[in-house]
């Protein structure tokens, strides 16, 4: 049993710098005993026709999140499809007891839709890193929740994924050991 398990899952496709700044803050603010890098295999928020097979996602998930306190964990890949974020909490609850979640400010805004969210919310402590969203006006959550502090890293999947299909550079945006593999999945 470990003292802390920080968990941050997603699609990862593909992972991006924000998501290895997001990790890098969040493991230097909290110290947890194990860090938990969750890909998820068949996300069921996701249209299946633009995301990658679990394995490629994996092995770059494993490519960007290469130091020692990162562990890139294909749990989801054990457990039953779709990949409901409670499951995976279940299975490691059987372990470990003092989980905490680490979501995005987006995610937090749509919380009360994940399945099972009320279910999470017992089993987990939330972490919640600030990101930039079109929407303006306020929304409000009645749980609690702590906040990371953080820059917004306005980088997503969905624009990495678009500029490689217009042909455009993504230097700088994902890990120089992803740049070939991603170019060739997503053009």
């Amino acid at each position: 049993m470990f003292a802390m398990l920080m968990l941050f899952g997603g699609s990862f496709n593909p992972p991006h710098i924000g998501h290895r700044i997001i990790a890098e803050i969040a493991y230097d603010e909290f110290k947890p005993d194990r860090f938990l890098i969750v890909p998820s295999k068949n996300p069921p928020h996701k249209s299946l026709d633009f995301i990658a097979n679990f394995d490629k996602r994996y092995s770059w998930c494993e490519k960007v999140f290469f130091e020692y306190y990162f562990e890139v964990s294909d749990i989801e890949n054990k457990l039953p499809s779709p990949s409901y974020t409670i499951r995976t909490i279940e299975y490691l609850s059987n372990f470990d007891k003092n989980i905490y979640l680490l979501i995005g400010e987006d995610s937090l805004k749509n919380f009360h839709k994940w399945y099972k969210w009320e279910e999470i919310l017992k089993k987990v402590k939330l972490v919640v890193y600030p990101r930039y969203f079109e929407e303006k006006k306020p929304y409000s959550v009645d749980f609690e929740y702590v906040k990371l502090e953080s820059p917004i890293v306005e980088i997503s999947s969905t624009d990495i994924r678009q500029r490689i299909k217009k042909g455009k550079t993504v230097k700088g945006l994902v890990d120089d050991k992803i740049i070939i593999e991603i170019s060739k999945e997503f053009s």
